[in-house]
């Protein structure tokens, strides 16, 4: 889901003026998709310049640390529900569809596309966190994100058919 997002930044980043091809990763931040060593290898003119163009086209960008973090909403993805859905995802899955709130989603949907892109292993890590967070919304009466419901059957779908 990531690769569409991760190919726009990377055509912006290659027509910066650098020592260097920048460096373009998943960000480690919960709050950003990517992070760029733009700072560190550019003009910074040109650093603001990146920066503007891509707030233009709908992007957070922060400096932290040397580095600059991007985050932008990730588009809904083409899904198919999986009949029966299995393990931790499958029960994300399921509780949504039975549950199905319109809390904020934007975190969830960020968390799932990052550790979608980092492997299954990373995937599976991230749904048993999510169904503990789910049963508690439950519980607690809170209402789930159900906009995140694309994310994961698409992701399911990717590691488990």
């Amino acid at each position: 889901m990531l690769t569409g997002l991760r190919a726009q930044v990377q055509a912006a980043l290659y027509t910066v003026p650098a020592k260097r091809k920048p460096a373009l990763r998943r960000s480690d931040a919960p709050d950003a998709l990517f992070a760029t060593d733009l700072t560190l290898i550019a003009a910074a003119d040109a650093v603001q310049t990146f920066i503007a163009d891509m707030e233009t086209q709908g992007w957070t960008v922060r400096e932290r640390n040397g580095w600059l973090t991007l985050d932008a909403p990730v588009p809904a993805p083409e899904y198919d529900i999986p009949e029966p859905a299995e393990g931790a995802c499958g029960c994300c899955i399921s509780l949504l569809l039975r549950h199905r709130g319109d809390a904020p989603a934007h975190d969830c949907i960020r968390a799932v596309v990052k550790a979608e892109d980092a492997g299954r292993l990373p995937f599976e890590r991230l749904c048993t966190r999510l169904h503990g967070d789910f049963a508690a919304c439950l519980r607690e009466h809170r209402l789930l994100p159900g906009a995140l419901l694309p994310y994961l059957c698409h992701a399911y779908n990717t590691f488990y058919k």
